[in-house]
């Protein structure tokens, strides 16, 4: 009996935590490398216009286009940050894979009291720490998706 209860903590170590540390670390390295593509090309973008306006008279008048363009790109990747809250997602993930580690960590390691025994009820209480840890992630996800997007700047 005692090898069942260690072969279900070995697969869930790897299938369910291991698994999903993974999962949140790509997602949240995928969210973070929109957020600083797109603020990257606000800022880029925001400080050309005026300098390419100032300089849109007569030989070079087609640089006001392009500073129009520009302008429309702001909007885009501003509208983009505001609706796929990239630097949400991307500390939200962060969190929750971090956590989960830790947790993962003080279980393996018998670092807390409630772990020290290294038995199934130590087991049981790690997946339900770690199964908690990953809800809320979930309730933090819905509570993102019931507020109305904001600004990236204003935070």
């Amino acid at each position: 009996m005692e090898n069942d209860w260690k072969t279900l903590r070995e697969q869930y170590l790897q299938k369910r935590v291991l698994d999903q540390i993974g999962w949140y670390e790509r997602k949240s390295a995928f969210n973070k490398r929109w957020f600083h593509y797109l603020r990257t090309t606000v800022i880029v973008s925001g400080a050309l216009i005026p300098l390419l306006v100032g300089y849109a008279n007569g030989p070079l008048e087609w640089l006001k286009y392009i500073a129009g363009a520009l302008g429309a790109v702001v909007a885009i990747s501003e509208g983009l940050l505001s609706l796929k809250r990239y630097r949400d997602l991307w500390s939200t993930y962060r969190l929750t894979a971090e956590r989960l580690n830790r947790e993962r960590w003080l279980y393996e390691n018998g670092a807390l009291d409630e772990y020290a025994a290294n038995d199934e009820a130590a087991f049981r209480r790690f997946v339900q720490r770690a199964e908690q840890i990953m809800a809320s992630e979930n309730d933090e996800w819905k509570s993102y998706l019931q507020q109305p997007p904001t600004s990236e700047g204003n935070k």
